[in-house]
């Protein structure tokens, strides 16, 4: 049995641990905070200051195959770099790639240098528009603008230091497909859709997805020459929107993504921390083994007093340690802190089907219990 040390309990964390579990990995997580998501689901929880490297943390390394960085802490990756040289660790994380997609200006500009469609960036563009700090990844800051007197009012209001960038806002699908390797070889995987909330925070996915092979093709062929481009040594994830019939590039993250490798486990077999723990480890990518398509869904609901909501994936991160159920709550799985008599139920629901209407009525029973439940008070 392999072990890894996941760095970050939160969403990330959450993502690696579970897969690791799926992947018979014994998992040693490192986080400051002692009650962070991923602890439940950890095999062993270590409440530690990556910064401090002190003798029990670097032990602690010694004891993995890998380490894993799920996280996006500059002051963590930091020294965690500077371990890696000291302590010669197997570290799996591209810290280069990661510096380049980890700012939007910098991505952005090589994405269009490359001439890969992405959304074009104001003032060359035509209202609505989105608006997005330049360093965090996901749906964190974004926001949407009517106007461009609302722009230019906004970017002029931003404090000294912090940088954002605004584009035209596409009203299309967004997709997501991650890559795996490293330079000269390289892999994609299933497709995923990302449905968002009101907030622009994911909120759902699935898979697979109504979009063609043509489309599929294209996606993969443009992850694998953003991989090439970035010199990417890992796993990075590639999100586009498809705007008339176009993909265009929305943002890449060269590190673990949340959520979207939960569906594609689900819906193929491939399981992301053997993928990483293969190419970190024997230093080769595995031979592509896709079992049948499942069509699988992945979503956060939150129920409280009189009503279930759908809600991003923001509403998961702050929740105490996670527990994963099976056949629960009309689900698959389901992973919550939830404990009996709690006024409030937040949690990920996972269902798979071996078509899209077995799949819409097993999600349709969890409604319905979920709304028993509301109603029964339990």
């Amino acid at each position: 049995m392999k072990t890894a040390v996941i760095i970050g309990g939160k969403l990330q964390g959450v993502e690696a641990c579970y897969l690791a579990k799926k992947a018979n990995i014994k998992t040693i997580l490192i986080d400051l905070n002692p009650s962070v998501p991923a602890s439940g689901i950890a095999d062993e929880f270590y409440c530690l200051n990556v910064c401090e490297k002190s003798k029990e943390l670097i032990a602690l390394f010694k004891k993995a195959d890998f380490i894993l960085p799920a996280m996006e802490n500059d002051e963590v990756l930091h020294a965690l770099r500077e371990l890696k040289e000291v302590e010669s660790l197997n570290i799996a994380f591209d810290f280069h790639a990661y510096e380049i997609s980890s700012s939007k200006v910098r991505s952005d500009q090589l994405i269009r240098e490359n001439q890969i469609p992405a959304p074009i960036y104001y003032p060359d563009c035509l209202p609505p528009y989105i608006v997005k700090p330049n360093s965090m990844s996901g749906s964190d800051g974004v926001r949407y603008i009517e106007t461009a007197e609302e722009v230019e009012s906004f970017l002029a209001s931003v404090p000294k230091g912090e940088s954002w960038v605004a584009q035209e806002y596409l009203n299309g699908k967004s997709y997501s497909i991650e890559v795996i390797g490293k330079p000269g070889n390289y892999r994609t995987f299933e497709v995923t859709e990302i449905h968002m909330d009101d907030a622009y925070d994911c909120k759902m996915v699935t898979a697979p997805c109504p979009i063609s092979n043509a489309l599929k093709d294209e996606f993969s062929n443009i992850g694998i020459k953003l991989a090439e481009l970035v010199q990417l040594n890992g796993i990075m994830d590639v999100e586009v929107i498809l705007d008339k019939g176009q993909l265009k590039v929305l943002e890449i993250d060269a590190r673990i993504p949340s959520q979207t490798p939960t569906v594609v486990y689900h819906s193929t077999g491939v399981n992301f921390m053997e993928e990483i723990a293969q190419l970190f480890c024997n230093e080769e990518i595995s031979p592509r083994n896709w079992k049948e398509e499942y069509y699988t869904s992945f979503e956060h609901y939150v129920v409280k007093k009189d009503k279930i909501e759908g809600l991003g994936e923001h509403v998961m991160s702050n929740r105490g340690p996670l527990h994963c159920y099976k056949n629960h709550m009309g689900a698959d799985e389901v992973i919550t802190d939830y404990r009996k008599g709690d006024n409030l139920l937040v949690g990920t629901f996972i269902n798979s089907a071996k078509t899209q209407q077995e799949l819409d009525e097993k999600r349709n029973c969890m409604k319905k219990i979920l709304d028993k439940f509301l109603k029964e008070g339990k």
